[in-house]
């Protein structure tokens, strides 16, 4: 059994910053096996109950409630009503709502919780949250743009996913669960800090050194572990681990490799070791996950 990773849509090779549609499911069953992709994600719920799995547990979402689904996490998604329903889905790419990261290192604080499987940030804003907010009206408006497309309606749409991200960014800030990032000590730590984010996400299959990132910041090695767990409020050894963990379990369900060659192809000391990480982080060992998302698709099929 395969799953895999969603490639994205494109027009004459370009792929597209966003893409929007409305999913309507009839019966019960599955909408979605386990998939993932590089667009960061918004559902709203709009008839019936569906069922996600997102952040190593299970979700349901109805009618007003919205689903924030980080880029690249294993999720899928079920129907629970024998009636079926419909929910909006926003799909975007980070670039969408950033200007770039070697201009203005500040805004991966921002981006991180929709870029990592963060287990502070809540999966579902429930719509007795979200009703007396612009939050309904913007999911609206985006949808009658694209269906009715006036002039300049890409730029519209933009607009309103930049609107929904800030509301979900401020949000989260009120809850005090949103990485603080205003203080330019903050804003400064972010822009040197960079290079070791982006080292260990396109290295995460090769031997990481913490030395070697810190050489890429221009910080000694003491330094740069200070301010790495004064910024991310993790060591680097932590976040490359929890790197490594996201990118084995797409091949868990992207794949049918063994669990040992999975554990070996992003630098785990040992099978034994990976499982015993996997079962930490995730609450179910490697094959426990893999065989859950192949029962899900078995009894929904």
């Amino acid at each position: 059994m395969e799953y895999m990773k969603e490639k994205k849509p494109c027009i004459d090779g370009i792929p597209l910053q966003y893409v929007c549609h409305l999913q309507d499911m009839k019966g019960t069953g599955m909408v979605y096996p386990a998939h993932y992709h590089e667009y960061i994600e918004i559902l709203f719920g709009r008839e019936e109950t569906f069922e996600i799995y997102l952040g190593n547990s299970y979700h349901r979402f109805g009618p007003g409630d919205m689903v924030l689904i980080p880029a690249n996490a294993v999720h899928l998604i079920n129907s629970l009503s024998e009636n079926g329903g419909t929910y909006y889905v926003i799909r975007f790419l980070p670039q969408l709502v950033y200007n770039g990261l070697s201009q203005n290192g500040s805004e991966i604080l921002y981006l991180l919780p929709f870029l990592t499987d963060s287990q502070i940030q809540e999966k579902v804003i429930p719509h007795n949250v979200l009703a007396q907010t612009e939050i309904p009206e913007l999911i609206d408006a985006l949808f009658q743009e694209d269906a009715q497309k006036p002039y300049g309606y890409p730029l519209a749409i933009r607009n309103h996913i930049s609107s929904i991200f800030l509301w979900v960014l401020r949000y989260w800030h009120q809850k005090g669960t949103a990485q603080p990032v205003e203080a330019p000590f903050q804003a400064e730590l972010a822009a040197q800090l960079t290079p070791a984010l982006s080292y260990v996400q396109e290295h995460c299959d090769m031997p990481l050194k913490a030395s070697e990132a810190a050489r890429l910041c221009g910080m000694s090695s003491s330094y740069f572990s200070r301010c790495f767990n004064h910024l991310l409020h993790m060591s680097f050894s932590d976040y490359v681990t929890r790197i490594r963990l996201t990118e084995a379990e797409k091949l868990l369900v992207s794949s049918t490799l063994p669990v040992t060659e999975i554990a070996a192809s992003y630098g785990f000391g040992s099978t034994s070791y990976f499982i015993r990480l996997f079962r930490q982080h995730k609450k179910r060992s490697p094959l426990q996950f893999r065989k859950e998302f192949m029962k899900k698709e078995t009894a929904s099929g």
